[in-house]
């Protein structure tokens, strides 16, 4: 799998990771995103509509709270035009400004919020009581008797951890920020089984990784892989390197066959419970590898109905297998 371009050689409209990063790293420069935010001054493209706000520039100076005209002509001069567009009218955020200050939002508020608290609902694998910590933008649910899903590749007995925006925890209780958290999973690995990173739109790289030696005792890990399951994958952005290292099961659920399947049995896979997701991996999945050429089959069997399919080692689907029942 090649390596995430997140460097210098990505070069968007002139301008590339690095000096996007240099143009940003300044405290005047990120007021006046902020302003013009929250003056509204940006395109309405949001709300479908080709309408545009903007702000004159002696009002954005005024707002931003620099006297000196020059040293703020330059700092404005510095985001135009891919972050701040000047119009016959002003100025207002681009598209990329709006994302800046969407994100500076979302992430607002992490040092005042403690969100550690042992949940409703327990353990889908063992039925011990569960817990919830937040840190560094980071949401982690663990169990507190068994060693989790992920093995030695994520923090010890870990169930569910994901990127989590702290604007997202105001108002949401441990048990419902697991919950849509769980959605927004499930979103991501849908996008990236369509080749589209939900972060940057960019494309997807994937490389599959197989323990030969499986084998699982009374619900216990692999001794080998230190996991329950035994192929799991890596999607990985090929321009901004966002990524989910997951079994392959998540990652067929993913597939518009497979929610249909699942669909017509009550099961909506973009937004279960761990509960269900547990029960149908553990009941109602079976994934098996061959090689040369390398394939991963995974069969989801339900009563006298199955949805078969295969898939390469680039995560490509190669067939889709539905028998007709008699």
């Amino acid at each position: 799998m090649s390596g995430a371009r997140f460097t210098p050689d990505v070069d968007l409209n002139g301008l590339s990771p690095d000096e996007a990063f240099a143009v940003l790293g300044n405290e005047i420069r990120l007021d006046i995103i902020r302003v013009l935010w929250h003056a509204d001054a940006t395109h309405k493209y949001d709300d479908v509509s080709d309408a545009a706000e903007t702000m004159s520039f002696s009002e954005l100076r005024r707002r931003v709270e620099i006297d000196d005209n020059g040293k703020f002509n330059y700092h404005l001069s510095q985001l135009a035009p891919h972050f701040v567009r000047q119009t016959e009218d002003g100025y207002r955020l681009s598209g990329a400004g709006k994302q800046i200050a969407r994100t500076v939002i979302a992430v607002s508020g992490t040092e005042d919020l403690d969100f550690s608290a042992d949940l409703a609902q327990d353990c889908p694998l063992c039925e011990a009581p569960m817990t919830a910590e937040y840190e560094d933008q980071w949401l982690r649910i663990s169990c507190t008797e068994c060693d989790g899903l992920f093995g030695d590749n994520a923090p010890k007995a870990a169930i569910f951890f994901s990127n989590y925006p702290a604007a997202g925890l105001a108002d949401r209780t441990p048990d419902e920020a697991l919950v849509t958290g769980f959605y927004r999973c499930m979103l991501d690995i849908a996008y990236m089984m369509r080749d589209v990173c939900r972060e940057c739109a960019g494309t997807i790289s994937a490389s599959v990784s197989v323990c030969d030696a499986h084998r699982t005792l009374e619900g216990k890990p692999c001794s080998h892989c230190g996991t329950r399951f035994p192929v799991w994958v890596e999607q990985r952005c090929d321009v901004c390197g966002f990524a989910k290292r997951l079994p392959v099961e998540p990652f067929v659920m993913a597939l518009s066959p497979v929610i249909g399947f699942l669909d017509e049995r009550g099961i909506d896979v973009l937004a279960p419970s761990f509960d269900e997701i547990m029960e149908l991996l553990q009941n109602h999945f079976e994934t098996d590898v061959t090689e040369e050429p390398f394939r991963v089959s995974v069969t989801i069997e339900d009563g006298e109905e199955t949805l078969g399919v295969t898939l390469d080692g680039n995560m490509n689907v190669v067939a889709i297998d539905r028998p007709r029942s008699d």
